[in-house]
């Protein structure tokens, strides 16, 4: 079972001089490290469909998801 965060105030790492931004509630953050060139074939493509990259991202996580439940067990 994968544990998260609950959403609510981090301590603070500078000495509280900066308040921290507020976590949105049932998102979890994540990184991706993609190579330059796929990098710059997601940039074109949201630039030529006025997207963000993180639409094209999420839509295409949902479609590896969906192909996945597909399978016959």
């Amino acid at each position: 079972m994968v544990k998260h965060r609950t959403a609510g105030a981090a301590p603070a790492r500078n000495g509280g001089l900066r308040p921290r931004r507020q976590r949105r509630p049932g998102i979890i953050q994540s990184s991706i490290y993609l190579p330059v060139a796929m990098h710059d074939a997601l940039r074109e493509a949201a630039f030529k469909e006025r997207r963000k990259i993180h639409d094209i991202m999420l839509e295409g996580i949902a479609l590896a998801l969906s192909k996945r439940r597909e399978r016959p067990r």
